[in-house]
């Protein structure tokens, strides 16, 4: 007689991983009843907390009818109070140090006068004695950064100075300085009498005192 085969059964709700072992099938994790909650009531503040209750245990939420009202009344006064403080703040004037930097920002030559009408232009409902504070700190720290715009017409036409200036002009002192050093019998006659205008104090003072040798000796003797 051929000996019977045993067979093997999977345990329910089990599958084989590839090593051998068996793994648990997934559980999906219960909704939480304040995320859900906080859905239905952004998309409809209006709902009722019966309604809300129904449509939370349409999505699984699984909790006590109790625990889910709480839920509503917890989520809807806090979505109240987030709304009201984001009207309160968009509501709210301008502030006379926001307005004072844009201001100096875009043309900080202004006066105070100039910058505390257009200040009041712009709706801050500050007093006067605040706004010209503000003005004062705003245009100290833009002066402490450095902070200097410069007008859109002076960027576009004033063009950086040419080079060819400046290597003309090295030119022409290298020419000038040829032709001394040729008059003074070479160049290092030439830094001699360098070095004696330096020694009398500059060229006014050489000037003035070999104007005193030539009424001295005469201007056309030799030395």
């Amino acid at each position: 007689m051929a000996p019977s085969v045993a067979t093997c059964k999977m345990p329910p709700n089990r599958s084989i991983a590839r090593d051998g072992l068996t793994t648990p099938e997934a559980v999906v994790p219960e909704p939480s009843s304040y995320t859900v909650v906080r859905e239905i009531l952004s998309a409809d503040m209006k709902l009722t907390a019966d309604e809300v209750i129904t449509r939370a245990k349409a999505k699984g939420v699984t909790k006590s009818d109790a625990d889910i009202r709480k839920v509503v009344h917890d989520t809807r006064k806090n979505l109240k109070d987030k709304n009201r403080k984001q009207r309160r703040r968009a509501n709210a004037p301008p502030s006379p140090y926001t307005v004072a930097r844009q201001v100096l920002t875009a043309d900080p030559d202004l006066s105070t006068e100039e910058v505390f009408a257009r200040v009041k232009e712009r709706g801050v409902t500050k007093a006067d004695s605040d706004i010209r504070e503000a003005i004062h700190t705003t245009r100290s720290d833009l002066r402490r950064k450095g902070a200097r715009t410069v007008p859109a017409a002076t960027r576009v036409t004033n063009e950086p100075k040419p080079i060819a200036l400046d290597e003309a002009r090295v030119f022409a002192g290298v020419i000038l300085a040829n032709k001394t050093a040729r008059l003074c019998g070479g160049v290092a006659k030439a830094r001699e009498i360098v070095e004696a205008i330096r020694a009398c104090g500059g060229t006014d003072t050489f000037l003035k005192q070999l104007e005193l040798v030539a009424e001295i000796i005469g201007s056309d003797t030799k030395l």
